[in-house]
């Protein structure tokens, strides 16, 4: 696969990236678009509709990871298939959901996904099957398994990809500071960023679930609205 790779952060269902990038031609064959979780496409039985309209708009390839508002029940009822190297549930003719603790080669990158979080409404408040679903949070063996693939590929991971953020970029950002007690996902992923940030091949580590576009630090970055080129870190104006 050659060509550009964007990524961008969750999208609620909305398409209008997609219609912009159409209308102004942003976007080849040979490119890809990952999303950081929460596309908001899947969520009942009427995706591929979504996804055919989806696949109108954008003309290369789409791969996202999934994040605590996706259907995990469709997701993990689909079958599973090999895709540049890595598990994954293909969607429609060029939509891929990118599974959790999975490498894949995307155009020479080796990228590291790691799909879930937490809802808030889990704890507080809405109802399951409309606000989230059975599935939203890693397991322990999901984590220890993509651990294991992470710690034994180190040296040759170039950017990692998650919808939940590692605790010190949770940290930067007040509102989203505090965490439950028994909530650990933020810290194992913060673990995980502590040693890959020692490994020279580490550019950039992508996620979204915050709803902001921000950097933090050298290496962390939040994405949602902004569409941003993988390698350079540009922002493409679509809007």
């Amino acid at each position: 696969m050659t060509g550009r790779v964007f990524i961008t952060g969750d999208k609620h269902g909305s398409m209008r990236m997609f219609f912009d990038i159409a209308e102004k031609g942003l976007a080849a064959p040979e490119d890809t678009v990952i999303i950081a979780g929460d596309t908001g496409y899947i969520r009942d039985h009427e995706y591929p509709l979504k996804l055919l309209t989806l696949q109108r708009l954008f003309p290369g390839t789409v791969c996202f990871i999934d994040g605590n508002h996706d259907n995990h029940v469709i997701l993990n009822s689909l079958p599973v298939c090999e895709w540049n190297g890595g598990r994954a549930h293909r969607l429609a003719d060029r939509v891929y959901h990118l599974m959790r603790g999975e490498i894949f080669d995307i155009g020479g990158r080796n990228v590291f996904t790691m799909g879930g979080a937490r809802t808030v409404e889990n704890n507080y408040e809405g109802e399951e099957g409309v606000d989230f679903w059975p599935g939203e949070e890693p397991t322990a063996e999901e984590l220890r398994m993509a651990e294991e693939k992470l710690l034994s590929n180190i040296g040759r991971i170039d950017y990692v990809i998650s919808h939940e953020a590692p605790l010190e970029a949770r940290n930067s950002i007040p509102r989203f500071k505090k965490l439950d007690g028994d909530y650990v996902l933020p810290a194992v992923l913060q673990s995980w960023y502590d040693r890959l940030s020692e490994s020279p091949d580490f550019k950039k580590w992508y996620f979204g679930h915050m709803h902001t576009d921000q950097e933090i630090g050298q290496k962390l970055r939040c994405v949602y609205n902004n569409l941003v080129d993988l390698d350079s870190g540009l922002a493409i104006r679509w809007h």
